[in-house]
């Protein structure tokens, strides 16, 4: 019998732990933003959207401020009290809507004869574990502010392998209407699962969405059901892994705006 519960808990952890895994996302600390002044922002990781829970590994995280289609890193800073990353943005534009953006290289995460572990497949077994599976899970957010009614900004691409864009403008989001988005994997129109729920929704229970709809042919319809801050979320997983380091990899991308 305890080797049947075994067996089970581990076909369950294999199955569920990519799906399961915190979510990156980003929320301002800031209450207004100005040309040429800091913006203070935070990347969170949790099971509930904006709900922080832990603090990323600081060396594989990445946020800052998009400036003319680029990334420009800023300094991070773990804030242990608040369970989340500081950074600091200056945003020299406000004539059109700010990208903020963080991106985690994500480690990898063995299933073993031990339970789940750290490291990658290569590293574990050389140290005499037996790995069943191992993971690789990348993360990528980015968060839209200062947007308005005639700017385009909002819909640049940066190239993540798995990036959400708007094609309804954040500024004209609306209770009550559809929010259209374009996804795209490694470049190409993505077809699977999109989730999108909003602050506040849910406090009790982790993973718990307020929408659900799939994306076709790169294209995503979420219902937008009240106001104030929202996410929509894709995944992808069992993507092909690295011989010898991950057997599978992942990604996952989110977008944070706000609906007034």
């Amino acid at each position: 019998m305890t080797k049947r519960i075994f067996i089970i808990a581990l076909i369950f952890s294999l199955v569920s732990f990519p799906a399961f895994s915190h979510e990156l996302t980003i929320k301002a600390k800031s209450t207004e933003m100005k040309a040429n002044e800091p913006f203070h922002a935070t990347v969170q990781s949790a099971h509930k959207f904006i709900v922080p829970e832990e603090v990323e590994v600081l060396e594989r995280v990445k946020a800052g401020i998009i400036e003319d289609g680029k990334f420009v890193e800023a300094e991070i800073r773990a804030n242990e009290p608040e369970l989340c990353i500081d950074f600091t943005v200056t945003p020299k534009d406000l004539s059109q809507s700010v990208i903020l953006a963080a991106i985690k290289d994500g480690e990898t995460w063995s299933i073993t004869n031990e339970g789940g572990k750290t490291g990658s497949r290569k590293d574990l077994e050389a140290q005499g574990l037996k790995v069943i599976r191992a993971t690789k899970n990348d993360k990528y957010v980015k968060a839209f502010f200062n947007t308005s009614h005639d700017d385009k900004n909002f819909a640049s691409v940066l190239g993540h392998p798995l990036e959400i864009i708007p094609v309804t403008n954040p500024a004209d989001a609306k209770v009550g209407e559809y929010f259209d988005v374009k996804i795209l994997l490694n470049g190409q129109p993505y077809t699977g699962s999109v989730w999108a729920t909003y602050d506040g929704f849910v406090t009790e229970y982790e993973n718990t969405y307020a929408y659900y709809t799939e994306a076709e042919n790169g294209e995503a319809h979420v219902k937008i059901t009240a106001p104030g801050l929202w996410g929509i979320r894709a995944y992808q997983g069992d993507l092909p892994g690295v011989e010898g380091d991950y057997d599978a990899f992942t990604l996952r991308s989110f977008i944070v705006f706000e609906v007034k």
